[in-house]
């Protein structure tokens, strides 16, 4: 799903999947969708804040819209500054959804960077 944006104006975050199938999957594409691969591939296009555990105690901040997303990777477009920023998705430990196409106005001052 490399930069495939969501198309809808919505975040999608619920699987759409029946409890059983949640609880006991039988296919391969019923795995992927219940996983965190699956939430990050349907909302791509959103304005994201990643929290990446690096080490045991530093916590490094990164945010942008969701670009892409791979197997073990996913791609931030940070638009202040027009690059991409390729993530590595088993450090990631929180992410933030918002939902919006850019950085919300009321987080352009904050910076982007949080202390442990």
């Amino acid at each position: 799903m490399n930069g495939d944006f969501n198309r809808t104006n919505n975040l999608d975050m619920s699987t759409d999947e029946p409890l059983s199938e949640i609880e006991n999957p039988q296919t391969n594409q019923e795995v992927y969708q219940g996983s965190l691969r699956g939430v990050i591939s349907r909302n791509l296009g959103v304005y994201v804040i990643c929290e990446f555990l690096i080490g045991t105690n530093n916590i490094v901040v990164k945010d942008g819209i969701l670009y892409a997303s791979g197997n073990n990777y996913i791609t931030l477009y940070q638009e202040d500054n027009n690059r991409y920023v390729l993530c590595d998705l088993y450090a990631i430990k929180f992410i933030n959804f918002y939902d919006a196409r850019s950085k919300p106005r009321n987080l352009r001052n904050v910076p982007t960077r949080m202390q442990p």
